[in-house]
């Protein structure tokens, strides 16, 4: 992903609009790309703050770190979520091999016995 790219998503981010693949791309990007990560936090600020104000809430001081904390957790929920998938793929393939042998096994068997 080029900075381009990922200044166009920001929004998107933002609102929770994005993919997860393209979740985790932009996040990968914004991660180390410090323009990029910056343009983030200038459009964060500015919605998180206009929302607070919106509904009357007292403005927080630590839009950086419930950024990055939102941020991290989007990532480990994605990561999370691919190792679930990739663990129930696993399940599978091993449940058919087992469905495999055991029905050559019963063949053999009956077969010769």
């Amino acid at each position: 992903m080029n900075c381009q790219n990922a200044q166009s998503m920001v929004l998107n981010f933002i609102n929770n609009k994005l993919d997860k693949e393209e979740t985790k791309e932009f996040i990968e990007h914004i991660r180390s790309c410090k323009d990029c990560w910056e343009e983030l936090e200038i459009y964060y600020v500015m919605l998180i703050g206009l929302k607070q104000l919106d509904e009357g809430e007292e403005l927080a001081a630590d839009f950086k770190e419930k950024l990055q904390n939102e941020v991290d957790s989007r990532y480990l929920e994605i990561e999370k979520n691919s190792k679930r998938k990739y663990a129930a793929k696993i399940v599978i393939v091993l449940t058919i091999a087992a469905m495999l042998i055991w029905m050559f096994v019963y063949l053999f068997f009956a077969m010769f016995l």
